[in-house]
Order: structure tokens, then sequence, then C-alpha cells
């Protein structure tokens, strides 16, 4: 008879209740998993860091209960610029529309206390969330049982304690406690600078263009940007040499806003003023045993295309329900394993391509600097930018079981993700699929990969031109009649119209799934 005393205490601990942490915690409660929430500080951050969002970061808040919420609090962008140092322009990137192809605006500023308010409010109405401020973790032992013993400590009063769990999240951010359980190091991108952030309000309207600027001027490289109606970013890259303790004062920063503010600045009030260094670091190993890594804790990246906070929401999509899986008893742990090769393939991309901004905006002035300036106003003249955008934000899954198809003949769908339909009345599409796996199917008729969806709890939709007409005709240009469709809205596997199926090698046994042949026979 197993002693109670082993038992976990909780399924899931979540380490860090930062943007990643609530979202992971949020996505959980709603595929049915109960966690607890540990977070060192007694009271959210109060001020502002990140500042972006894209489309596909809505559509997961979406899924955590909040994405119309949070979008109300958003000011949709028109992307990026970057400038030279007379902020005259040298390349467009526009990220626009209003219905990106995650059924949200593609750039959306926003400001994170708000964010995280929303997200905090969100658990309190979610069944078997528990969050605990204040609280620190001091030690971590993985039992031969494979359950993490996680050692607390009250910073208020000292008390510890102990706490079981079967897995553990870390989302404690750049300082990880749960990254130094897992200790592989990590892949330095190269790329180390120190910047000046001022966050400022002003009444005035500084008739700014409504996107990021990227000013790329050498060792005088800054960003600016508009994040509401009244609040402004800027950023100034520092010398190497700078001295952090040394203090910037009022005067000195209202000498940098000058090109921008308005005559005497006397209506700009600066709101807080502080240093960053902005690093590139993507972790080896993302699972040791019960214990993960997410958003800061798993990657760094400097912030040139705003993918810092998304990377992490990404990741909590990503892991959640795979998590949630193995709870429930259906699939293999081996599911666990292809978390960190989905995820570290996508930072890697996005990270290095923040970087890569980051190095151009860097180039000295002179004949590199005009060298670098001539080649980017030729890039503005190519077709517009956003399927090679597109390409490095939003890479394939690849990588793992649940990714690598047998066969590929003609356009591989796996591993992509599932466009999502808005309707007239605001009513997004996901909502009709579920939280769980969906089954997408262009009639009645088409049943090759009903056993397996009944198997995995799928909901079955018919997809017409009325019901889902955006994911009819990405399905009529592939040439798909059956979709099957991962919680975190990836394509697992596909029927095309001559009964051909693709689907990953070994994602039958990690998902519990093996016994189940689909009508349509083997790939072919």
């Amino acid at each position: 008879m197993t002693d109670p005393s082993s038992y976990p205490t909780v399924p899931v601990l979540i380490v860090g209740a930062g943007p990643t942490g609530l979202t992971a915690a949020a996505l959980l409660a709603r595929q049915g998993v109960p966690c607890t929430v540990l977070e060192r500080s007694s009271t959210p951050y109060p001020l502002p860091r990140a500042v972006h969002l894209d489309d596909e970061v809505l559509r997961i808040l979406q899924a955590a209960g909040v994405g119309e919420e949070v979008s109300s609090l958003c000011r949709p962008a028109l992307g990026m610029r970057l400038v030279d140092t007379d902020l005259r322009e040298l390349l467009e990137i526009r990220r626009d529309l209003r219905v990106g192809v995650h059924g949200w605006p593609q750039t959306n500023m926003f400001d994170q206390p708000h964010l995280e308010n929303v997200l905090r409010a969100n658990l309190r109405d979610l069944t078997g969330v528990t969050v605990r401020p204040g609280i620190e973790v001091t030690g971590i032992r993985i039992r031969p049982d494979g359950v993490a013993e996680v050692t607390v400590r009250d910073i208020a009063t000292g008390a510890t304690s102990t706490v079981t769990a079967r897995f553990v999240l870390g989302c404690d951010g750049a300082h990880s406690v749960v990254r130094t359980h897992i200790a592989d190091g990590s892949t330095d991108l190269g790329f180390s600078q120190r910047w000046l952030v001022v966050d400022a309000e002003c009444e005035a309207d500084l008739g700014m263009w409504a996107g990021v600027h990227q000013v790329c001027g050498g060792l005088d490289s800054a960003t600016f940007m508009q994040i509401s109606d009244t609040r402004y970013r800027w950023e100034f890259r520092l010398p190497a040499a700078h001295d952090p303790r040394i203090p910037f004062d009022e005067e000195k920063i209202h000498a940098l806003l000058e090109p921008w503010a308005p005559p005497g600045g006397s209506t700009l009030r600066i709101l807080r003023h502080t240093t960053y260094s902005h690093r590139a670091h993507v972790a080896r190993t993302w699972r040791a045993g019960p214990l993960f890594v997410l958003g800061d804790a798993a990657h760094l990246t400097p912030p040139f295309i705003g993918q810092g906070l998304g990377a992490g929401q990404r990741d909590a999509a990503n892991l959640t329900w795979k998590v949630a899986a193995v709870l429930r008893g259906g699939a293999s742990e081996a599911l666990l394993d292809t978390y960190g090769p989905e995820r570290r393939r996508h930072v890697l991309r996005a990270v290095g391509a923040a970087t890569l901004i980051g190095h151009v905006m860097s180039v000295p002035p002179g004949v590199p600097g005009r060298a670098t300036h001539i080649a980017l106003r030729g890039a503005g003249r190519l077709p517009g930018p956003d399927p090679i955008v597109r390409r490095l934000l939003e890479p394939p899954l690849r990588g793992s079981a649940l990714t690598r198809v047998r066969r590929r003949i003609g356009p591989v769908a796996v591993g992509r993700p599932l466009p999502q339909d808005v309707a007239a009345d605001g009513t997004r599409s996901d909502e009709l699929l579920g939280p769980g796996f969906a089954l997408l199917r262009r009639s009645d008729t088409d049943h090759a990969l009903a056993e397996v969806g009944t198997r995995l709890g799928a909901r079955t939709v018919t997809v017409t031109e009325t019901t889902l007409p955006t994911v009819g005709s990405w399905m009529r240009s592939r040439r798909l009649r059956e979709v099957l469709i991962r919680p975190d809205r990836a394509v697992l596997a596909t029927v095309d119209q001559r009964g051909r199926l693709r689907e990953p090698e070994s994602w039958r046994s990690v998902l519990g799934v093996d016994d189940c042949v689909p009508d349509g026979g083997p790939n072919h």
C-alpha cells in the first residue's frame, strides 16, 4: 500500500507569477489541472516592462480566458521602421492587419502591469489555482519516484516548509532557481549591450508614426514608440564603459528626449528611467525529469522585435496541454520531451532575428553605416516583408515526435498553426473548437481520423463556407479534407483529397493511441 505522505501536494507547482506563470496557471486550470503558483514578491511589480503583443499571443491569452479584456487594453500599431539618426526611414516592416492569421490585430502596444492585473483577476475566477505571494524557493530535490520536493520560505516570517509536486514549471525569470537544477548551460548568440529605458507621459500629440522606430546609429542607437494615447517609451544605447552606479538626472534625460518632445518639454512627464542589459541566450535543456523552464528562465532576447514576453506565452501554450495529457493518464511521459525541441528551435530563430536587428542598429557611422543604410533602403523596395517576418516569428514546429513526418510529398501542414476565423459578431473559431484536440473535416463522410480523434477527446467540427470560411479556404488551398489539431492550435495530422495521410512518425505511441489505425491507411 502506498504511503499517503508520498503523494504530491499539488500536481503542478509554478514558480513565478509573471505573465508566463500566470498564463500557464490559467491554461492548466482550463484543462482541469490544479496548480499552485509561488511568487517571491509580495505585490505585483507596478512599472511597465514589456510593451508589445502580437496576434498569436492574443490568441494564447484568448485560450487563457482573457483575450477580449487584454485586447481592450491594447493600442493597435502599424509595425516597425528602421530609421537613421535624422529619423529618416530606411526600412518599414508593416504588421498592421486588424485581423491577422490568429484572429487578432498583428501588432499591439500595452502596459504590462495592466496585463498582469487581468491575469491575476482571471485566476481568482478559475477552480483549482492557488497563488502564494511572498514565497521563495530555496531548494529542490527529485525523489526516486520522480516527484519534486521543493523547499520554500515565507519571506515575511522566515518560516520554511516543503511542497511536493508531480511537475514544476520554472517561470522565475533570468535568475531562475529552477534552471539551476537543470544546469546544462545555454547557447550564447553573441549579443550584450546596456540600454537606458525611459517611460514618459505626454498630453500633447508628438506626431509619431504609430509603430516602433529603431534608430540605426551605432553608439547612438535608440528605440522609440507610442504605447497609448499619452504613454511613450524611449530606449538609448549606452557606451560599454558606462558605470551603472551613476544615476541619470531628469535634466539629462530631457535632453535626450529633445528631438521628440514638445517645445520646452513642459508637458512631458518622466514616469521612470532605468538601465537594462540586453543579452541573447537560449537554454540547451528545457526539461530535467519533473522540472521545466519557461519564459526568461529558458531564454533571454534583445527587445528589438518585441518577442520577449511573447516567447514565454508560447512556451506556456506548448507545454501545459502536454502536462495535462500526461496527468490524465492517457499520454506517455515521452510527450513532455517534445516541449524543449519544439520551443527551442522557434526561440532560436526569434532571438536570432532580434540579435540581427540589434547588430544592424549598431553598425558604426562612416562607410559601414552608409553601406548598411543603402542595403536597408534596397530591402524596402522588395515585395512586402510580411512572409519573411512570419517565417522568422512563426516557423512550423519541428524536431519532435509530434512533428517528424514520414514522407514529405508536397506541402506539409503538420506543425503549422491553424488560422482562426472571426465572425461578424466578433466570435472567434477557437471557441467552437474547445480547449482540447479538434478534428476538422470538409464533410460528414470524411472519417479517416475519426477513431483517433475520439480517443483523444477531439471535438469534431464540419467546416463549411458559412461556419469557418477562413479555415475552409485554408484547407482547400492545401487540398485537405481532414485536419487533426492539437490544443495549442498546431496541426497534428492531415488527410488530403486523395486520402493520403500525413502524420508524425511516432505521435500515436506518445499520445497513447497507437492501437488506432486510420481508415485512410498509412502514408503513401
